[in-house]
């Protein structure tokens, strides 16, 4: 007995999860204003603002004025506001590792780059976090 629902796109959710192959998953385009710390290209300690563009449980991307390596690490701190949903306003820090850094041709100034997060992170509440 069948349950209506194609054997095909059956066998594509199961695959997905066993290989961890996420091509399906979308990422999440966002305007959420960003710190992020690291070593720039030259290997000196620098703090830059941004603005995040897309992110997923995997990747973020934004831009940076800042010339960062392919492969150094980076920590994105986050202040999630308040909304009817959430009462109180959040800290979020993750870092990632630098996958792809690309020159902007959309006017803006600095490089688009895309770093793949670990699965650790830190969310706290934001009153907490600033003392």
């Amino acid at each position: 007995m069948r349950s209506g629902i194609s054997d095909n796109l059956i066998n594509k959710t199961s695959i997905q999860g066993v290989t961890g192959d996420r091509r399906g998953e979308l990422p999440l385009e966002l305007s959420l204003p960003a710190l992020v710390e690291g070593e720039n290209a030259s290997g000196r300690k620098f703090k830059e603002t941004t603005e995040l563009l897309e992110a997923s449980a995997r990747e973020a991307r934004f831009y940076l004025k800042t010339p960062v390596s392919i492969g150094s690490i980076l920590r994105l701190s986050m202040k999630i506001p308040a909304t009817p949903l959430l009462i109180h306003p959040l800290l979020l820090e993750i870092s990632g590792e630098v996958k792809k850094v690309e020159l902007n041709g959309q006017g803006r100034s600095g490089h688009l780059v895309t770093l793949e997060l670990r699965r650790k992170y830190r969310l706290q509440p934001l009153s907490t976090a600033s003392r």
